[in-house]
């Protein structure tokens, strides 16, 4: 992900949980259209890297001194980031499909609309479970 689209999305909303939710919808949606894709295909490679950078850019903030989010919530996401790294490395290896990364990115972006206490629970139940989740 490069620094253009931060800027195109700060440009856009300037609440910090709004350019999260749209960075999360962008990626996912590259990774939804290319959902059926063969996974030596360079548009799903794409996405995959853009998913997995943002990913690590998360990890790394959570795990900031500063980081304001409640302990319990850091732990859980940084497990996800992990979870999100495993996988990404199987698809990219041709050994499964995108769904769990997608189920974790919609889950993550529900709990940043506030849709409902604990929204990325699920996703952080499938983040201890056999990553073979969709293939």
């Amino acid at each position: 992900m490069s620094i253009a689209a931060y800027h195109q999305t700060i440009a856009e909303c300037d609440d910090p949980r709004k350019i999260e939710y749209r960075v999360f919808l962008r990626i996912t949606l590259a990774l939804e259209n290319n959902r059926d894709a063969d996974w030596r295909s360079a548009a799903l490679k794409d996405a995959l890297w853009r998913n997995l950078e943002l990913w690590n850019a998360l990890r790394a903030d959570l795990l900031e001194d500063g980081n304001a989010l409640p302990e319990a919530l850091r732990a859980g996401l940084v497990s996800l980031s992990f979870a999100v790294n495993r996988n990404t490395q199987r698809v990219l290896r041709g050994e499964g499909g995108i769904d769990l990364l997608l189920h974790i990115n919609r889950s993550v972006m529900q709990g940043l609309q506030g849709a409902a206490q604990g929204a990325a629970q699920p996703a952080l139940e499938l983040a201890t479970e056999d990553l073979s989740y969709g293939t």
